[in-house]
């Protein structure tokens, strides 16, 4: 079954496999955005720049510098994760996303104290991406997942 290529999905996740997993949403995060490919989806994930993430994607080249109130400078970046089509869009804020440990916790466990804030700067992207003001000159999304 093929869909409409027309359409176009903006998937957005804390996490995908291989490029960072720390449980099961990695991996519907992964093989979600790839099945709907195969069926002429037209699909970008957006996700945190954790380090392992820059480390890992191919291509990595900035889109736009994005100015928000509530965060220092991010810009948001493009890749592809290797061996597929897949591409990623990355937002880059290294006082919010490079750190040592994971993602939603410090190397001793223990839940990093701006979360909100980590992941309220991911969501609010999401919407710039999907909204007029996008810094995207040749791609919105009609679905944001």
């Amino acid at each position: 079954m093929k869909l409409p290529s027309a359409i176009k999905v903006l998937f957005v996740s804390s996490e995908v496999f291989p490029l960072i997993k720390t449980g099961g949403l990695a991996d519907v995060s992964g093989s979600l955005p790839a099945a709907l490919q195969l069926l002429g989806v037209d699909i970008r994930i957006l996700m945190p720049g954790y380090p392992s993430v820059l480390d890992q994607l191919t291509d990595l080249c900035l889109i736009a510098d994005l100015s928000l109130p509530f965060s220092e400078n991010a810009q948001l970046m493009m890749g592809m994760i290797l061996g597929t089509q897949l591409q990623v869009m990355v937002v880059k804020c290294p006082t919010l996303y490079e750190r040592s440990g994971g993602p939603y916790a410090d190397e001793k466990g223990l839940e990093w104290p701006d979360n909100a804030l980590r992941f309220g700067l991911l969501s609010k992207v999401a919407a710039i991406l999907s909204g007029q003001e996008t810094p995207l000159t040749n791609w919105q999304p009609d679905i944001v997942h």
